[in-house]
């Protein structure tokens, strides 16, 4: 049991500095992997959830933030460093977030609950929270750090003519804009994500967080900083990114679902 508690005392140490997707993106993600949960990490799952959607679960970590005993509980597992090559190992991990990364948090989180039928329920609750969040979270493009390039997008531009930063138009302003939907329609827009065939969700579900990420990486590298500060962005804008921001929805539901399969089933 120390060793439980020390593992989730590390995961739990910092205090979240922005949001990945928004609600209605780690809704969907969320959704998606639940309708694709095996029956054995189903039902392991509710013994905890006590029948609560996922989706429910899925903003918890940016919810609580401010909160005590949250506060200054919850930073680093939000996002993920790699090379510009697209690589992500521990001692990159280690040497530039020391850790507290999404990678190395879901790393952690799969060891801690190896054991967790030993655990209280209230922590292995709180740790399915937090992978629901974090497998989200490093997909989102505005979340994938690079060490040549920090990429959090804090910076304003004009959205259909109000002023946001970049990083909000990632995790929200333009799955909403394409899809015409907000958090309480989410189980439409995972409707209409959830299309791959099993062959494809396998596919992209190969392996772990590192090459998760990693692949992600790849995906989101191209677009780092090509939008200035001040640039006005409008349909031409969300004609061209919104494939790649459901392309990282998809990947991460059927990556959430081979995650907690392998952990809970």
């Amino acid at each position: 049991m120390k060793k439980l508690v020390l593992i989730l005392s590390l995961l739990t140490f910092c205090a979240f500095q922005a949001q990945g997707w928004g609600r209605l993106g780690h809704a969907t993600i969320a959704e998606i992997a639940q309708r694709h949960l095996t029956p054995a990490a189903r039902a392991n799952i509710e013994n905890y959830t006590h029948g609560t959607p996922l989706a429910e679960y899925a903003s918890w970590m940016d919810e609580v933030v401010a909160t005590p005993p949250y506060k200054e509980s919850l930073a680093g597992w939000h996002a993920s460093i790699c090379t510009p090559d697209c690589r992500s190992p521990l001692y990159i991990r280690r040497l530039r977030r020391g850790c507290k990364d999404t990678v190395s948090g879901l790393d952690m989180m799969r060891e801690m609950l190896k054991d967790y039928r030993e655990m209280p329920d209230s922590m292995v609750l709180e740790a399915i929270k937090c992978i629901v969040h974090m497998v989200g979270d490093f997909h989102c493009p505005a979340h994938v750090r690079f060490t040549d390039e920090v990429n959090e997008l804090k910076y304003p531009v004009v959205f259909f003519g109000k002023e946001v930063l970049l990083h909000h138009v990632w995790d929200t302003g333009l799955i909403q804009r394409a899809s015409g939907l907000t958090y309480p329609d989410y189980k439409e827009f995972a409707d209409r994500l959830d299309t791959w065939t099993r062959r494809q969700q396998r596919r992209v579900a190969r392996g772990w967080a590192r090459e998760w990420f990693e692949d992600c990486a790849r995906d989101v590298r191209p677009y780092i900083r090509t939008i200035p500060e001040g640039a006005e962005l409008g349909q031409e804008f969300v004609d061209k990114h919104i494939a790649l921001a459901e392309l990282e929805l998809r990947k991460a539901a059927y990556q959430l679902a081979k995650a907690l399969n392998t952990i809970f089933g």
